[in-house]
């Protein structure tokens, strides 16, 4: 299916504003992050699933469908909150996983993917500070570097899962090279930065015992 460049730069634009939104401020929003992943999931399967059932001949049930479907994944990931944290942290075990294999050529059976996803959701689960910003930090960094390099060189599809190899080797440095310093930003003020200056505010705030004795 072809995507008109009009939709691609809307939603680079929205994955340049989110990404960066999502890597600076990740943990602090991440109730609004698991509904927003909700939703992108619940709406691609249920789209998806609507599409194959009718060949795309009923694009008005289509678009409803997967709305509905979003809001409705998006409802669960927000109140079950130990489950969508798994969930992040299960999506980002496959995606490094796959990303290490991909670049060194290997192709893996999808059952293996298990083991990642495990691995992956119980360290969200048991280090949930540190998994979030770190989840949180690269995976808007990487939104931001693409949204931003798509309208410096709209010479790629970013939607696409070939775009890795549709790309020259000097934009895939650029491109890897600028996630990665973008994300230790992101993680960086996260994790260190922004406890700081709570630690400070509260410092500064009157302890009940002084109020008491006052």
């Amino acid at each position: 299916m072809t995507i008109s460049p009009l939709v691609l730069n809307f939603l680079s634009a929205g994955a340049l504003l989110l990404g960066l939104l999502i890597c600076f401020f990740g943990y602090r929003i991440f109730r609004f992050v698991l509904a927003v992943a909700g939703f992108i999931i619940g709406a691609s399967f249920i789209a998806g699933y609507g599409f194959s059932l009718t060949e795309g001949k009923e694009i008005l049930v289509i678009l409803i469908a997967g709305i509905a479907g979003g809001l409705i994944f998006a409802a669960i990931l927000l109140f079950l909150y130990s489950a969508g944290v798994f969930l992040v942290g299960a999506i980002f075990g496959i995606l490094l996983f796959f990303g290490i294999f991909g670049e060194l050529n290997i192709d893996m059976g999808p059952i293996l993917y298990i083991v990642p996803a495990l691995a992956g959701g119980i360290l969200a689960l048991l280090l949930q500070r540190f998994m979030i910003i770190l989840i949180t930090s690269f995976t808007g960094a990487w939104a931001a570097v693409m949204g931003t390099l798509y309208f410096v060189s709209s010479n790629f599809n970013p939607l696409s899962p070939e775009l890795i190899n549709s790309i020259g080797e000097n934009q895939t440095y650029r491109i890897l090279f600028s996630w990665l310093a973008l994300g230790i930003l992101g993680f960086v003020i996260q994790y260190i930065i922004f406890p700081k200056k709570e630690e400070q505010t509260s410092a500064l705030e009157p302890s009940s015992e002084q109020d008491d004795s006052n």
